[in-house]
């Protein structure tokens, strides 16, 4: 599983597994960087499911 990402990895500030209430159950890993932003990813398909960069918006899942 390879997460490309604008901040590089040693921009990395933590790693955590969070319970993913929103989705019916399940567990994702929110990643946050030096910069202040985050990426959140599904922890069984390591999709990325949410994000504060704008350049990583065209990625997430629809909401319709």
């Amino acid at each position: 599983m390879e997460n490309k990402t604008d901040a590089g990895d040693s921009d990395i500030v933590s790693e955590t597994i969070e319970y993913n209430a929103q989705n019916g159950g399940g567990y994702f890993r929110e990643v946050t960087y030096k910069d202040g932003g985050f990426r959140q990813f599904d922890l069984e398909t390591g999709e990325l499911i949410g994000s504060s960069y704008d350049s990583d918006q065209h990625k997430l899942p629809s909401l319709e």
